[in-house]
């Protein structure tokens, strides 16, 4: 729904947020409809692991799916080129140009930079407040509100962008953003 942000927090088995400790391996990724909303759990289930991508694995290998709808999916692949230092699309991309961002946007919310990533992602792909097309690509955001998970309090509102080829429908990159597409 255009317009709708939303907010993330991490809930445990029983559905609450952790008070006093941080997570624990089994609590899930939850959002609402805006920083005063309540979370509950089931909202969102928590966030799949994502495959693993070594050094030299094939830059087509999966890392995990999104899907739009029931006819589309964009996938997140390790992306390459492998061996490259600089590489251009994919998880390597990713991790190597944007980890940094998406660790400051976790910061103070207790998630890990894949959790936000993923979550950025998974709503760009489900629900993009904004989308524009050209050159092969498709830009896509999301304005979304991360909370502390100990406190409820919301610590940032921020932009993420996602940008998908086209022609395969490989997401290139996700990063956090000053301004919509």
């Amino acid at each position: 729904m255009f317009g709708t942000v939303l907010a993330a927090a991490l809930l445990s088995p029983t559905g609450t947020a952790a008070a006093d400790e941080g997570p624990s391996s089994v609590d899930r990724l939850a959002w609402a409809t805006g920083p005063d909303h309540a979370v509950t759990s089931a909202q969102v289930r928590a966030a799949p692991p994502w495959g693993a991508c070594g050094r030299s694995t094939d830059p087509q290998k999966l890392v995990r799916l999104f899907t739009k709808n029931r006819v589309v999916d964009y996938a997140l692949r390790c992306g390459g080129p492998k061996y490259s230092s600089t590489p251009t699309w994919g998880y390597r991309h990713i991790l190597w140009r944007h980890r940094a961002d998406f660790e400051r946007m976790a910061a103070g919310t207790y998630q890990n930079w894949r959790d936000v990533a993923d979550l950025a992602m998974s709503h760009n792909t489900s629900d993009p407040d904004r989308s524009s097309h050209g050159g092969g690509k498709s830009c896509y955001s999301r304005l979304l509100y991360l909370k502390n998970l100990r406190t409820g309090q919301v610590v940032r509102k921020q932009i993420f962008k996602m940008i998908v080829s086209n022609r395969d429908n490989n997401i290139i990159t996700s990063y956090p953003a000053g301004t919509h597409c």
